[in-house]
């Protein structure tokens, strides 16, 4: 041990020290590691059981026949309209779905679709 090599005099007081300093602040930095990476794990399973339950609704809803009040309750969270606007003539009216279970969902661009 290091605290036996100071004591016998295989390592200076100075070196001891250095050492001993070193491993207090390597044992800080792996405990806020260990933090970070359990943080992160239980984050990814309740996405996974956010994910869960939105396919288990969507399994229920596999053949809508006609879209009702129920069905988007089961589906959406929330629905932002905004304003109007103009554009290029055309009026232009923007919204934005936050979808139960997942939140937000933005479609890919034709510039970020991905190529077989």
């Amino acid at each position: 041990m290091l605290s036996e090599d100071n004591i016998e005099g295989k390592i200076t007081d100075e070196r001891f020290s250095r050492m001993s300093a070193s491993y207090e602040e390597e044992q800080h930095t792996l405990e806020s590691r260990v933090a970070e990476l359990k943080a992160l794990i239980v984050s990814e399973k309740e996405r996974s059981a956010n994910a869960d339950s939105f396919l288990a609704i969507v399994r229920k809803y596999t053949d809508i026949q006609e879209l009702s009040a129920e069905i988007i309750r089961e589906f959406v969270e929330k629905v932002y309209v905004y304003q109007t606007e103009r554009v290029a003539g055309y009026k232009v009216q923007r919204i934005r779905i936050v979808w139960n279970c997942i939140g937000e969902f933005d479609l890919p661009t034709k510039g970020q679709e991905k190529t077989a």
